[in-house]
């Protein structure tokens, strides 16, 4: 993992006792709690979208049950310094939210997930 200096993600999609994230459309394993990352202090953030919809997400330095598609864009990116693409999840395909990359090489960390809440049961 690129982020191996800064964290110690567990193997694979294991989770070690954590909560799992499943995906509420077909409840696959998407991350686990001991994968939460802080992004200003905070793992979970709150953001109205151009559309006028409120987007509810965590933030998790390692998502093994999503995958992202498409091309990055730092249009409208709540996070600035980052670019993003849409993230889904590996399973059934639901948008379960966006995949964060930094612009600059020596931004920390170098990517990121923000998953929805409204997409993910806790278990």
């Amino acid at each position: 993992s690129r982020m191996a200096g800064l964290y110690t993600p567990t193997d694979g999609i294991s989770g070690n006792g954590a909560k799992a994230y499943r995906c509420l459309t077909c409840h696959s394993a998407v991350t686990y709690s001991d994968r939460l990352l802080e992004i200003g202090g905070i793992n979970r953030h709150v953001f109205t979208n151009p559309s006028g919809i409120r987007c509810d997400l965590h933030t998790f330095y390692s998502c093994p049950g999503a995958t992202c598609h498409g091309g990055a864009t730092e249009a409208y990116t709540w996070f600035a310094g980052y670019r993003w693409r849409l993230a889904f999840c590996t399973r059934c395909g639901e948008h379960l939210g966006w995949h964060y990359e930094a612009l600059s090489d020596i931004s920390r960390p170098e990517e990121f997930w923000g998953i929805l809440t409204v997409h993910l049961a806790v278990h």
